[in-house]
């Protein structure tokens, strides 16, 4: 469970402060990353804070999703990066659209959305906890 509360902390505490920095130096003006794109602060909504669903909706599913990914994390110890990382990067996402009702995004790309470590924790977690799930369940068929 160790891993878990790494990821639980370190990945929003990243993140934030990754953020920060763009924030106040890039303020006005973006950093090209040659042909791929260029970092910059991209503020965008949460969809779930939109009309209708509000920050209850948005607290009472990450605790809900907490709960079962600990769960998991008890079942399959082999995922328990993985589930830190992805509750550590919707942990700051959950935060950020708390206290400025959006997120920010610092890295565009030119043949992708803009996005931000929160979001690639989210992505890398999700992806590492199915693969892990496969690779645990299949033994177990077999």
């Amino acid at each position: 469970m160790t891993a878990l509360a790494a990821g639980l902390l370190l990945v929003p505490a990243l993140d934030q402060a990754l953020k920060l920095l763009v924030l106040r130096g890039l303020a006005s003006a973006a950093v090209p990353l040659g042909p791929l794109g260029r970092l910059e602060a991209v503020r965008s909504r949460a969809w779930l804070t939109r009309p209708g669903p509000g920050l209850a909706t948005v607290w009472g599913l990450w605790i809900f999703a907490a709960g079962a990914l600990a769960s998991l994390s008890a079942w399959f110890p082999s995922c328990v990066w993985f589930a830190g990382a992805l509750l550590g990067g919707s942990l700051s996402h959950a935060l950020e659209t708390s206290l400025r009702g959006c997120v920010i995004d610092y890295v565009r790309l030119r043949f992708w959305p803009a996005f931000n470590l929160a979001d690639v924790a989210i992505t890398a977690g999700a992806l590492g906890v199915l693969a892990q799930m496969v690779v645990a369940t299949k033994g177990a068929w077999s």
